[in-house]
């Protein structure tokens, strides 16, 4: 039942459909899906609301098509996720096959994460995942301990991630803060992220891809990749990073492809006015990315990565290796340009002195260049 106005249309309370914060993981559970189900089903803007306090809920799918409208959710509350890992499911959130979606609130999405961590299992869930959704937006949430991702946009058009905070410990596998595949028109921005992945990856098929004013760290710092590790990979091409400052993270800016495998190309890709501070490899491009031996070493990239550009980047360093720019003997690097390179040793590392390091790439260094460049022109 509908309950009240908010001044776009109706909104629904979880708690008017039996939600409660006693309720078990699948009451609750049935409770939100029954509220999205009537909220669905309205013709115009309607509101789904989650109040304050605690609700353990199991998982969801948010599936439409729904009626014509600007649907929102609006979580003032706490989500928590069981904490075993449910093979089953791909997420803990999922929302499908929408058409102008807004999740917002203040709230807290806790995935649980820490028993799924210790388990070493590859594909856990993501705690929110869009897929094929259009027009979406992500706003002032804090998201948590994800078992896999914490957010995953996958198939998607014009969604936009702003003012969200993603925390889990650093030593946490896989907890990607953002990862982007297969989807146009994406903006992030305004994030704090902290995980024990990438804060920020792009993988195949991402166009039009904008990543701005977030903070990075602790993590693997912000990549695009990695990409060549299956067949039929689409492009991945205009993206610009910018504005963003990366703080203790085990890479900085990386461009990371599997060795052999598929063939494909990554194009038009800015890194542009970043701050590093205590890095390792600020700047990355790795033709040879090989975790857990799981590729022959002996093939050499088939992605043709091309027209990117390192501006305005300015840091310390942690490891000698500043700038290592290794790309691949079968389709080497073409037009990379850095501009106005400005890195350091960390004053309280035992680095004394930082190099580039490059293998197969054609570029050109303008403007001030610390460490010397090694492009070839």
């Amino acid at each position: 039942m509908a309950v009240g106005t908010l001044g776009s249309g109706p909104h629904f309370d979880v708690t008017e459909y039996s939600a409660s914060p006693k309720g078990s993981f699948d009451s609750n559970k049935m409770a939100f899906l029954d509220a999205w189900q009537a909220m669905c089903g309205f013709n115009g803007n309607a509101t789904l609301i989650v109040p304050t306090g605690t609700f353990q809920v199991a998982p969801l799918i948010f599936a439409g098509p729904c009626k014509p409208g600007q649907h929102k959710l609006k979580f003032l509350g706490t989500l928590v996720a069981p904490s075993d890992w449910d093979k089953e499911h791909e997420a803990w959130i999922e929302f499908r096959e929408l058409n102008d979606i807004v999740i917002e609130g203040g709230g807290v999405l806790d995935g649980q994460g820490a028993n799924a961590w210790s388990q070493k299992k590859k594909n856990m869930p993501i705690s929110v995942h869009f897929m094929n959704v259009n027009k979406g937006r992500i706003t002032n949430l804090s998201i948590k301990d994800s078992k896999g991702f914490h957010i995953a946009i996958h198939q998607s058009d014009n969604v936009v991630i702003r003012a969200i905070t993603i925390t889990a410990p650093f030593d946490s596998p896989n907890t990607d803060g953002i990862h982007i595949s297969g989807s146009s028109h994406v903006r992030i921005t305004g994030l704090t992220i902290g995980t024990g992945d990438d804060c920020v990856s792009i993988g195949p098929g991402s166009y039009n891809i904008t990543v701005a004013n977030v903070h990075c760290g602790p993590g693997h710092g912000i990549s695009i990749g990695s990409l060549g590790k299956y067949q039929d990979e689409d492009n991945v091409a205009h993206i610009k990073v910018k504005n963003c400052t990366i703080a203790g993270t085990t890479n900085g800016l990386r461009i990371k492809t599997w060795p052999g495998l598929t063939a494909s190309e990554a194009f038009n890709i800015t890194f542009e006015n970043i701050k590093l501070d205590n890095v390792s490899r600020p700047i990355i491009i790795d033709q040879d990315y090989c975790p857990n031996n799981q590729c022959n070493p002996n093939e050499p990239s088939r992605v043709k990565l091309y027209d990117i550009i390192f501006k305005h980047i300015q840091g310390t360093s942690n490891t000698q290796d500043a700038v290592t720019l290794k790309c691949s003997k079968l389709v080497p690097c073409r037009d990379v340009r850095l501009i106005d390179i400005n890195l350091k040793p960390l004053f309280s590392s035992l680095v004394h002195s930082i190099d580039s390091f490059c293998s197969n790439v054609l570029g050109l260094a303008l403007g001030l260049q610390k460490p010397n460049p090694c492009l070839q022109h």
